[in-house]
């Protein structure tokens, strides 16, 4: 999703991924015909393809994604036709598949035409539905990143918040990440926002030991248990802030060497040098200063992940998670949420995979 982060409150931020909506047709992949550069016939009619559409439809005849091009459009057709025959069926594409279209006539995606999609208009309502009766909506903010067929929105509110320490205030909230044409899952994430340096970190929903999540059903499947399925986990996710703002209180009582960091971060979680050297940069520069606790460590995660030039958004979200693992080691330690982590001085050990729940 290539989309700049906005602050907006939260209703502004509802109202306009409402508004967001694209068009989708259906067409059967082997009549799909190569008209040079990124466009293919479907029927009389022509269409050019995004670059993430067509990379896609590449992925299903298992070739580079520029090779048509190169070969130009009548040995490219060929091509085209041949693999669409053959290598079509040994890489599981679907034979019939949704296209989704902007207002220009672009395709910006494909998917098989099977799978339940909803809508940004159908989701909203769930995102309403699951508000505390405690909170209103005018006092949560949010950050909102949009493109045509995906959405990314974290909120918070300073009614579900924490203080670590005098004058460092972190808020409770949710993420969301949606698509209408259905290229990824919902994924729903508690959300962890610190106001003094605006970073965020994100935690998996686990109930009893069960990661919750929403799978990409195909139409055998109502539409109706997927909305139910990313309401549950939107409703988890709430009720686990309080325990979520909880554990990183308790990091503040656990002391962390962090001149051997940046080494124990290379052995333990396998991150390259210059990123583990710009962790612990960022462990230097807190606009409040060094508590040399694990609270630290945590601060110094989600800030490379939230401000970080250098790192591409599927990184930010894994060093977010990261944080937001880290956050919870003395409170909850479930193999379903991901890997834990206890520290002793500079060792930071894999814990035993045991729920506390």
């Amino acid at each position: 999703m290539s989309s700049d982060k906005t602050t907006i409150c939260f209703p502004d931020a509802l109202e306009r991924i409402d508004s967001t909506s694209v068009g989708f047709f259906e067409a059967e992949l082997p009549k799909m015909k190569y008209a040079g550069g990124r466009s293919v016939k479907i029927g009389m009619d022509t269409y050019e393809f995004s670059s993430q559409a067509w990379s896609t439809l590449c992925s299903y005849f298992m070739i580079p994604h520029d090779l048509p091009g190169q070969l130009g459009k009548g040995l490219g057709g060929l091509v085209f036709k041949q693999l669409n025959n053959t290598k079509r069926r040994s890489s599981g594409a679907p034979e019939n598949t949704r296209l989704a279209y902007n207002d220009k006539g672009q395709i910006l995606s494909i998917t098989p035409a099977n799978l339940v999609c909803l809508s940004n208009s159908e989701i909203v309502p769930i995102i309403k539905s699951v508000l505390p009766s405690n909170i209103i909506s005018q006092t949560l903010c949010a950050q909102l990143e949009i493109a045509p067929t995906e959405f990314g929105l974290s909120y918070h509110t300073e009614q579900l918040s924490t203080e670590p320490r005098k004058g460092d205030v972190l808020y409770g909230g949710i993420s969301i990440r949606h698509s209408q044409a259905g290229t990824i899952p919902t994924v729903v994430l508690s959300y962890i926002y610190r106001l003094v340096c605006e970073n965020g970190m994100t935690q998996r929903v686990c109930l009893n030991g069960r990661q919750t999540r929403t799978r990409r059903c195909n139409t055998q499947n109502s539409k109706k248990a997927v909305q139910e399925s990313v309401k549950e986990q939107i409703t988890h996710a709430w009720s686990q802030l309080n325990e979520r703002l909880g554990g990183i209180q308790e990091l503040t009582k656990h002391k962390l060497d962090a001149d051997k960091l940046p080494e124990a971060l290379r052995r333990r979680w396998s991150i390259n040098k210059k990123l583990a050297d710009e962790i612990a940069r960022a462990l230097q520069s807190d606009e409040l200063g060094r508590t040399y606790t694990e609270y630290d460590l945590v601060n110094a995660l989600s800030r490379v992940a939230t401000h970080s030039r250098n790192l591409a958004p599927r990184y930010r979200r894994h060093l977010s998670l990261a944080a937001g693992m880290f956050a919870q080691r003395h409170v909850h330690q479930c193999p379903m949420c991901g890997s834990w982590y206890s520290g002793k001085g500079d060792e930071l050990e894999s814990r035993p995979p045991v729920c506390s729940k």
